[in-house]
This record gives structure tokens, C-alpha cells and sequence, in this order.
């Protein structure tokens, strides 16, 4: 029997990969399967992240499939309009709304996405990684390595920070991508584009951050002696597969830098990097079972890099000088105070713990490979690190479970867990001088916003991209100040006129009124840049795939042997 399983195994390993990693991410999900939903507390990114998909799966599961995709909320984020999905890419989280409505509840489709999540980033990690040593057993590894890192535990299942979950899926593609262009074949420059878009469309500032590292990574290409102009194409290759990054996520980008350029500045809080780095020796050793660290597993593979160094080929060794840099850009080894005025898009310095997670994964076991031969032990090693995986993402799971507070969760049963995720109150992306009137917005009343005017509000209404007042004035107003924020896009209708474009310092919207019932709607519309944008895209992404239809086909070699 035994014979016969490693028989089928053996002739099948790629979907026995797939299959393990199936049975991994179902393992992990599997301690919330039984009792009630646990639910982020406010403030917490866990809570802003379901808050974002609720409103898409309000929309689409009453059959509006081309409101996927709100440009404002009207039904979460205080129902006043706020542009929530035109800061910050929605894009990679529709799964987690079709799994909603698959599965028919908000809680049941939240524990799927997590699995989908670690198994897309077991997947990526994998094939990847094979393509670029053909073993299989380092590919084997270098997942399990990855996906049950320390930091990748962390940010999805403690922070869940969705975002910067969806980083670890993309981060290999891109740096596959990288790697063609550095060192092998230029021409599967198009693979770069396609993962640095897809970190783009998941968070913009980790995504900087880990394009930057890629970028810097990319001088591997100068430890091997070519043709000049062999070099000058490879850095070619390099600029075009930026350009079509951009062009394929220009849909996001340009609109987010038109409302950037419009608002000036935005009020998410801004922290000094300096204020951020992390003790040298907690990088690596730390008390608690979710950091913003590598942990004590993160510390083995390292040995195991500093170890294996000696036989690594020069364009590894380069690479992990690029691991050793971002281990000391997390640190107070770096004088970051002295950057702290430069590169305040960082935001924090745990940015960079995503690229030393999939650097060390990936040099870990090529280093592990090196050293340990026997195909037995090969195996047992992977078993020992998978099993090693399992209980410290259980651990974790049950420390959340016995207490729900001390890991700022609410307890909510699985019914509530939807009505639980409307409510999220974090603005960072209204203007600096509108977040003083936040808690005005929430009360959507036009009354309160005048209080030196006889107005009385009858009706308060929101639809997709809209929101509707009905009030009674008794006098004539031509400065009447709503409890919505301007930004480009936003239009007034007042019984039907369209209104000019008006807001106060405040950068609240402001319109004139008539004696008597005012029927007020204030829509966004879409801008040109928007829709042009979304084109250049649409457009971008076609041109690619029929001009790389047999590369494209050749990107996933699920079922072919090496």
C-alpha cells in the first residue's frame, strides 16, 4: 500500500504538491471552524480590510456585478462618499467577496480567503522557485520556508493585513521576472511586469518598498561577464517591464495621483522611521508568536545562508548582501534618523522584512540543499519544517481563541460577523483639514453642518456612488454646507440643476439652496482620467497576452516534468 501511494505520488508530484499545500491551508483555518467568529478590534487592519469588501459584496450579491468596484462608500467607511477605493487598490480582494457569496456567509468566506492566501503564496513560492533552480526539492522547501515564515504568519493571521498578505503571492513572480532579465532569458521580461503590477495593486507603499529592493537586486546581472551589449539589453528589458508595470496598473495609479495632487495632504498618520526600527537582536528573538520579525525560524535559515555562502554562485552571494542590507534597514544599525526626512513614504521600516522573508526563504534552501544530499533526509528536513510551520501557526491560533482581547479581537458569532465589518472609522485619505469634521460626516445631517440656518432634513438616502438628502428650508441659501468631502468626480444635483464646484476650507461641498424642499443628490462620476486610465490598462493587458500567448501558457509548468 505504502508502495503504491509513493507510486502515485511520484507520478503525479506536481498535484501532490498542490494538493499538500490544499491540505496545509486547510489545517490552518482549521481552529476557527469550530465556535464563534473572531473579528479585529477598530483601528486594527484586520477591521479596515473587511470593511473595504463589504460594500463590493452588498453591491454584487443583489446582482449588481458592475458595482464590483465602488469608487466611494456609501454603505461602510461612515456612508458619507469617502473615496476609500480610489487610495487604496480593491482589486485583489474581490475573492473574498465571491467566496462570500459562495459559501453564503460573511465568516465562512473570510476563513476561505485566508486558506486561498497561503495557498496562492505556497503556489507562487513554488513554482517559481522550481523554475528557476529545477528542484524540486528546494522548491518544496524554500515554500514551506516562506509561507510559514514568522513575518507571513504574521501579517495574515495576526495583523491580517490583507494588503501585505497578497505581497508575499506576487513578490516571487516579480522577482522570477527580475531574475530572467538579470541573469537568464531577457526575454521573459513581460513575467516582471506582471508581478511588480499585481505588488502595485495590493499595497502601494509596501510595494515601493519591495520594487526598490527588486530594483537593487537586479545588479546581479553585473556578477557575470557579458557582451556590452548584452548588458545594455538586459537594463533595457529592465525599463520596459516598468513601463508596462505601469501601464497595466495605470487604472489605479492615475487616479490615485490625481486625488493625491488634489488633496494635498492626506491624514493618515505619519511616522518618523527612526521611531520605527527595531532592537538589532528582535529581529530575530521575540516573546511573542506574531512581529514584526523574521523569529527564531527566520534565524536557522539565516545560519544556514551564512553557512552555505561559500558555495553559492556570485549572483547569490550578491543576493544576500541584498538580504544582509534589508536585515540592517529594520534595525537601529542604520542612522535613520538622518533619513527620516527623505523617505517618509516608507512610512515604517517593516516594510523591508518582506524581502529578507522571501530572500532568506529562497537562499535558505538552496543553502539547505547544498549541505544535506541524501534524498531521505531531504524529505524528512522538508517534514520536520512543515510540522514546525503547523504548530506555530497553531499556536497562534488557539493563543487568539483563550484571549480574544489581549490579540484585540472581538468576539462576534458568525451571523454578525457581517453587520460587525460596516463599521470601520478610519479615515487616513480625507484632506488634513476635513478630519476634524469626521464625526459630522457620520451623522450625515445637513442641519447639523448649519446650524445657524433654519433647515430641517427629511431624508437621508445612499445608492452606488451616491447619497440623497431631502430637506425644508425656510429661506433662500446660497451657502449651504453638506456633510460629504470634494474630491475630483464628486457632483451636485439640486432638484435636479447641476451644481458648480464648491467647497469650503474644510473641503466639505457647498451649494445654494431655494426656499421651500430641496431634493440635494450627490453623485461621483467618474473623471476622464479614470476612464482613459482604465483603457490604457484594458488595453495594455491585451496587447500582452496576444502578443505572449505561448509564453503565457509556458508560465505555469504545473504538469510538466524536469
Amino acid at each position: 500500500m505504502i508502495n503504491k501511494v509513493k507510486y502515485i505520488i511520484g507520478k503525479h508530484l506536481n498535484i501532490s504538491v498542490c494538493l499538500l499545500f490544499a491540505l496545509f491551508s486547510c489545517l490552518i483555518i482549521l481552529p476557527y471552524l469550530h465556535g464563534p467568529a473572531y473579528i479585529h478590534q477598530e483601528g486594527w487592519d484586520g477591521r479596515f480590510h473587511m470593511a473595504r469588501v463589504a460594500e463590493s459584496y452588498l453591491n454584487l450579491s443583489h446582482g449588481h456585478l458592475n458595482q464590483a468596484i465602488p469608487s466611494v462608500m456609501t454603505k461602510t467607511f461612515g456612508s458619507f462618499g469617502y473615496p476609500q477605493n480610489l487610495f487604496y487598490p480593491l482589486i485583489t480582494m474581490l475573492p473574498e467577496v465571491l467566496l462570500h457569496i459562495i459559501f453564503g456567509n460573511a465568516y465562512g468566506g473570510y476563513l476561505a480567503f485566508i486558506a486561498l492566501i497561503f495557498f496562492s503564496t505556497f503556489m507562487s513560492m513554488y513554482i517559481c522557485t522550481l523554475k528557476i533552480t529545477k528542484s524540486r526539492f528546494i522548491a518544496l522547501l524554500s515554500s514551506a520556508l516562506y509561507g510559514f515564515s514568522h513575518f507571513a504568519i504574521s501579517i495574515t493571521l495576526f495583523y491580517r493585513s490583507f494588503g501585505g498578505s497578497f505581497i508575499f503571492i506576487f513578490m516571487p513572480i516579480a522577482f522570477y521576472g527580475m531574475y530572467q532579465i538579470a541573469l537568464k532569458d531577457h526575454k521573459k521580461w513581460w513575467i516582471m511586469s506582471l508581478g511588480v503590477a499585481g505588488l502595485i495593486l495590493c499595497d502601494l507603499p509596501d510595494a515601493v518598498v519591495v520594487v526598490l529592493m527588486l530594483v537593487f537586486s537586479f545588479s546581479m546581472t553585473f556578477t557575470v561577464k557579458e557582451a556590452k551589449n548584452i548588458k545594455l539589453t538586459r537594463i533595457v528589458k529592465l525599463i520596459y517591464a516598468g513601463m508596462l508595470s505601469a501601464l497595466l496598473s495605470a487604472f489605479f495609479l492615475a487616479p490615485l495621483l490625481q486625488n493625491l495632487l488634489f488633496v494635498k495632504n492626506i491624514s493618515v498618520n505619519k511616522l518618523l522611521l527612526s521611531n520605527t526600527v527595531l532592537p538589532t537582536l528582535s529581529v530575530f528573538l521575540t516573546d511573542k508568536l506574531a512581529s514584526y520579525s523574521l523569529g527564531l525560524s527566520g534565524l536557522i535559515v539565516v545560519f544556514f545562508v551564512i553557512n552555505g555562502w561559500n558555495k553559492f554562485h556570485p549572483a547569490l552571494k550578491y543576493l544576500s548582501v541584498v538580504l544582509l542590507i534589508n536585515l540592517i534597514l529594520v534595525t537601529n544599525i542604520f542612522p535613520w534618523p538622518i533619513f527620516d526626512k527623505y523617505l517618509g513614504f516608507v512610512q515604517f521600516v517593516g516594510r523591508f522584512l518582506y524581502t529578507a522573508t522571501f530572500i532568506s526563504a529562497f537562499l535558505g534552501a538552496i543553502a539547505i540543499a547544498n549541505i544535506v544530499e541524501n534524498r531521505k533526509s531531504r524529505y524528512l528536513l522538508v517534514t520536520l519544517f512543515c510540522s514546525i510551520g503547523l504548530l506555530s501557526v497553531t499556536s497562534l491560533n488557539f493563543s487568539i481563541k483563550r484571549n480574544p482581547n489581549g490579540n484585540a479581537v472581538n468576539i462576534v458569532s458568525w451571523d454578525d460577523f457581517q453587520n460587525a465589518t460596516l463599521n470601520n472609522y478610519v479615515y487616513d485619505y480625507l484632506p488634513h483639514n476635513a478630519f476634524k469634521i469626521k464625526d459630522k460626516l457620520e451623522q450625515h445631517s445637513i442641519p447639523l453642518m448649519n446650524p445657524k440656518k433654519e433647515i430641517q432634513q427629511t431624508r437621508w438616502t445612499t445608492g452606488y456612488d451616491s447619497i440623497h438628502y431631502r430637506i425644508n428650508s425656510v429661506q433662500k441659501y446660497t451657502d449651504v454646507v453638506l456633510p460629504n468631502i470634494f474630491y475630483p468626480g464628486f457632483t451636485v444635483y439640486v432638484n435636479g440643476e447641476k451644481m458648480p464646484e464648491k467647497y469650503n476650507k474644510n473641503n466639505a461641498i457647498v451649494v445654494p439652496i431655494e426656499k421651500g424642499i430641496s431634493k440635494i443628490d450627490v453623485k461621483y462620476v467618474k473623471t476622464p482620467v479614470q476612464i482613459i486610465s482604465f483603457w490604457i490598462s484594458v488595453i495594455a493587458l491585451l496587447t500582452l497576452i496576444v502578443l505572449k500567448n505561448k509564453k503565457l501558457t509556458k508560465l505555469l509548468p504545473l504538469f510538466k516534468k524536469h
